[in-house]
């Protein structure tokens, strides 16, 4: 994909799409395993303070693939519109994923 010559507008959501759903899973699946090892972390605060930064550090860089990567690629060649696109595509994704997990929050 990120080679090929011709890329229709089409890719552009879809791409943009996958890197919202991408960040929505990657945020569901950290919170879920974070909340299932939080009771076995009984560390000194110095510890557990470095292990959260080294934590958020990584999370944002993962982030910032998922949901910049693509939009960075279509930058790079001059595509500005098609990359601000793709990167609306990928905030509004993880809107609705935002809104779908208070909802769930609600109804629970």
């Amino acid at each position: 994909m990120f080679f090929s010559k011709q890329e229709g507008e089409n890719d552009v959501y879809k791409w943009g799409a996958l890197g919202g759903a991408a960040e929505v899973i990657y945020i569901f699946l950290f919170a879920l395993i974070m909340t299932r090892i939080g009771p076995f972390m009984n560390v000194p605060t110095f510890l557990a303070l470095t292990l959260f930064l080294l934590l958020f550090v990584f999370s944002a860089g993962i982030s910032g693939f998922f949901v910049l990567g693509y939009p960075t690629y279509l930058a790079l060649q001059k595509k500005y519109k098609e990359a601000a696109i793709a990167l609306l595509i990928s905030f509004l994704v993880i809107f609705c994923g935002m809104i779908l997990a208070i909802l769930i929050n609600l109804i629970k």
